[in-house]
């Protein structure tokens, strides 16, 4: 990470965000090459890290070994080769995570709206379409809506509006920015039609008006265009995830075991975990195919679909078998999921560990 870059995040993950700028302070780069735009960012650079640099991911055991390969001042070296890709969708400067908040729905509503590409009349046209519409009703479709904004809104727009000449929708959303000149014309009717009390009614109304226009939720906007993400490219057999004991025996304390595979693809990205109100940071992790050191075994709490409950049980995981393992970062503690490849019968599945780490912060 250069000096003085900004990883942007929640403060909720501050944490992480400081043990990212302790680890770079020790691992030097050289060849950088970057290049970024709204939608998406690339640098190609070379990391240098010293003989005898581990790096154990959060203090949780995951340990990262880079392979020796090349000697600097005649001292042993890594020189590792990445290529790291920023695939968030939201322009530079869209999200502001000191004021963000994934559940404030009037938020979300305008940003589906952006990240959809819906203009002022497409939307009132939608509401219209969705809301208003009702053949059977005696009273003008557009005298409805006004009567029905007004209400909501408590402004004044006269009902005598001319809905026969062109352009009604233009000019009706000019007389709402005239009536509420510090909001979108389509505020107005999201106050009418969409909000409710209950935050996750109005997600679901909000769910439902947007699926229809480009099939994207509230979670969808949120995870897919909104939340950072990107990945990072690794050449084959330069770092090594070694997997902690704790992984495989339910142990508290964190040792190192013999089991690791060579890392060829990290992606990660932010999320947002609207049923637990929390973030969710997940890192998957794939392995170049057969550098599983070894077959193992670990304890896994899952759903047995057969049997209609949650069940625990070892799972046995072959070289040839795993596909890759994710890591879900929460503000508190660290899940695991084991993925694995699908085969002519099944599709990819994956089981979740029984055991839960524990983050040890800076200042615990």
């Amino acid at each position: 990470m250069q000096e003085g870059e900004k990883i942007n995040l929640p403060r909720e993950y501050n944490f992480f965000v400081n043990e990212q700028k302790k680890n770079s302070q020790e691992i030097f780069f050289k060849n950088l090459q970057h290049s970024d735009g709204n939608g998406g960012s690339f640098n190609s650079l070379d990391l240098i890290f010293f003989e005898n640099k581990k790096y154990d991911f959060l203090k949780t055991g995951f340990v990262i070994v880079p392979e020796i390969n090349s000697k600097l001042m005649g001292k042993p070296i890594s020189t590792v080769p990445v290529r790291a890709t920023g695939t968030w969708k939201a322009p530079k400067g869209t999200v502001d995570f000191d004021t963000y908040n994934p559940r404030n729905n009037t938020t979300n509503f305008f940003y589906m709206k952006f990240f959809g590409n819906i203009t002022d009349e497409q939307l009132l046209a939608h509401f219209f379409n969705m809301k208003v519409a009702n053949f059977n009703s005696k009273i003008d479709n557009s005298v409805q809506f006004i009567r029905d904004i007004n209400k909501a809104n408590k402004i004044q727009i006269n009902e005598n509006f001319d809905s026969e000449s062109p352009g009604l929708l233009t000019r009706l959303c000019k007389e709402i920015n005239s009536k509420m000149p510090d909001s979108d014309c389509n505020f107005a009717p999201y106050k009418a039609y969409l909000a409710n009390p209950d935050e996750d009614k109005t997600r679901k109304n909000l769910d439902d008006f947007y699926g229809s226009i480009w099939n994207n939720g509230v979670d969808d906007v949120t995870n897919e265009y909104i939340l950072p993400r990107g990945s990072i490219d690794l050449p084959q057999n330069a770092l090594k995830l070694v997997l902690p004991n704790q992984f495989f025996y339910g142990k508290s304390k964190n040792d190192q075991s013999d089991v690791f595979f060579y890392i060829n693809n990290i992606q990660h990205n932010l999320t947002y975990d609207f049923k637990l109100k929390t973030y969710v940071f997940i890192f998957k992790i794939t392995p170049f195919a057969d550098s599983l050191s070894s077959d193992f075994k670990f304890i896994s709490s899952y759903h047995n679909t057969l049997k209609g409950k949650q069940e625990v049980g070892e799972i046995e995981v072959k070289k040839n078998e795993i596909k890759n393992i994710e890591l879900l970062l929460y503000p508190d503690r660290m899940e695991v999921q084991v993925y694995f490849k699908g085969n002519d019968n099944r599709f990819d599945y994956h089981y979740k560990l029984k055991n839960i780490f524990n983050i040890k912060k800076n200042n615990q």
